[in-house]
This record gives C-alpha cells, sequence and structure tokens, in this order.
C-alpha cells in the first residue's frame, strides 16, 4: 500500500533508511526491504508510540509486507550469514567506490554523499547483531570522511585524501574494480508481524535473508541525517581485512549452494571469492 500520512517528528530518526529505501526501490527492491525494515525495527524498538506514529508505522509495516510478497521466493536460504555477507558486500562496493575517488584525489561532494551512502547501509547489519570491530570501524570512518570531505568543500579547500593526517604513511592502494553478486542466487526477505494495537509492546526480531546486488549507477540525494561521533582514533589500514571478510562469505555462499547441490550458484560464489582476491595476490 501506499504510505499516504507524513513521517511524525518524533520518527525523524529513522528518516535515512526510508529514504535510501526510497533510493533503492527500483535498481535494489531487497537492500530497499532490508533499508525499511531496519527503519520499522528501530522505531518499534523506541516503544510508546503516539497515535500519528502508531498510524504511521502500520503503514510502513504493511508496505512492508507488499515489498516482501512482490519479492517472491528467490531461492530457499534462509542464513543469517548469507543475508549478512550480501549486505556488507553491498555496502562495501559504496565504500570502496568513495575510498577509491577520495585516495586518487578526486574528493568531490558526490564522494561525500557515498560516504554517506555506505555508512548507512553498514548500521543495516545491525540487523543481525552487534557489529564486527572491522565493520564498525568502517562505518565511523565512512561517516567522518562525509563531513572531513563537505568541510574542506566550504572552505574553498581541496579535500585531503586518506585518514585523518593524509596519506603520511603507507597505505592499501584502492581496491579494484568492486565485485558484484547475481540477484537470482539469493532468497526474499522476511516478513514482519502486523503492528499490534495501541497499549501492547511490538517486537521485531532478527531477519535471516540476502539481497540482491548490481553495479547499477545509484545517485544518493544529500538530506540524509548524520549523527556526531568522535572519529580521531578510526584505524583505516583494513582494506585486506574487508576484502577477507567478503571473499570468506562468498565461499559460505559456494557451501550453502553446495548443500541444496546448487553447483552454478556454488561455482559463481567461488568465482566471486577468487576475482575479490587475486588483485591482491601480486602485493609484495
Amino acid at each position: 500500500m501506499a504510505i499516504t500520512l507524513p513521517l511524525p517528528n518524533e520518527l525523524r530518526f529513522i528518516n535515512q533508511f526510508l529514504q535510501r529505501s526510497r533510493e533503492l526501490a527500483t535498481h535494489e527492491p531487497i537492500i530497499a526491504y532490508y533499508c525499511q525494515f531496519y527503519a520499522v525495527k528501530l522505531a518499534l524498538g523506541k516503544g510508546s508510540p503516539s497515535a500519528d506514529a502508531q498510524g504511521f508505522l502500520l503503514q510502513l509495516v504493511e508496505d512492508l509486507e507488499m515489498k516482501k510478497e512482490a519479492l517472491g521466493q528467490e531461492a530457499a536460504i534462509t542464513d543469517d550469514a548469507t543475508g549478512q555477507a550480501y549486505l556488507t558486500t553491498f555496502a562495501m562496493q559504496i565504500f570502496t567506490s568513495a575510498d577509491n575517488d577520495d585516495r586518487a584525489g578526486r574528493a568531490s561532494k558526490q564522494t561525500a554523499l557515498n560516504f554517506l551512502a555506505a555508512s548507512t547501509f553498514l548500521e543495516l547489519l545491525r540487523v543481525f547483531g552487534e557489529l564486527e570491530p572491522q565493520v564498525e570501524e568502517k562505518l565511523k570512518y565512512a561517516k567522518w570522511k562525509a563531513k572531513d570531505i563537505v568541510q574542506a568543500l566550504k572552505e574553498g579547500q581541496v579535500p585531503t585524501p586518506g585518514p585523518p593526517g593524509g596519506l603520511t604513511k603507507a597505505v592499501e592502494p584502492p581496491s579494484p574494480n568492486p565485485p558484484t553478486v547475481d540477484a537470482d542466487a539469493f532468497p526474499s526477505p522476511p516478513s514482519l508481524s502486523p503492528l499490534p494495537p495501541p497499549g501492547r509492546t511490538p517486537v521485531v526480531g532478527k531477519c535471516s535473508n540476502q539481497p540482491p546486488l548490481t553495479s547499477q549507477s545509484i545517485t544518493w540525494s544529500d538530506s540524509a541525517d548524520d549523527s556526531d561521533l568522535d572519529y580521531s582514533a578510526v584505524d583505516v589500514t583494513m582494506i585486506d581485512s574487508d576484502v577477507v571478510m567478503t571473499a570468506e562469505k562468498h565461499a559460505r555462499f559456494a557451501l550453502s549452494a553446495l548443500q541444496f547441490e546448487d553447483i552454478p550458484t556454488a561455482v559463481q560464489n567461488l568465482q566471486e571469492a577468487l576475482d575479490i582476491l587475486l588483485p591482491f595476490t601480486t602485493k609484495s
């Protein structure tokens, strides 16, 4: 159903996820679903919504259910690790694109928007529980870098590439073209239970599903909210660990596919893992 009610002020904190959901509705419908799912999860976690918020959330959940039905059953895999791996891959596509531009000295307002978008998608991984330390630091770095670039541009300066202090020490080179994953290799997202009547506490649990990924070009808007965090101690010399993490999870895709005797999907994901790792085999 269409969401006809305006977003109440008390729910403004979920706007960034709803905005990303709208931006991705056409090109990445399952990622869009996760954005909306997480927005609902956050909103319900606040508890005791007003009548306006309750009405808005009811429409949001009903719309979410319709999105889920439209996605259909894409595969029979319902594994948390697989879904987490896929979301990580998508987020790292956006992050890597921004990071490559930044480290090459090509940072622009769009680069900042890409960093901010990447931070939102990394945040979605909280659907599966506490963030891994590497993901947490990438999220913080992406938010800090977005602010750093915007501030430099506002002051008429050229943004300084890389981490705080610039590229003053040896760091990993920008990653090659980020990987892509076949959308047909993953199943549809979970359902959300309808909102309960006023006075009862709703519960939204973890979901264990895997969104599809494409290399479609997406332009992010610049109205998503950001939060103030201290990023001064962020360690950003970790590109290899992220690459290994993503490759490892593609290997899990392959193992999961083999359990269902889905040889094409297994081969595809093993190839994805190799494609991610091979560019780094020539490093000294």
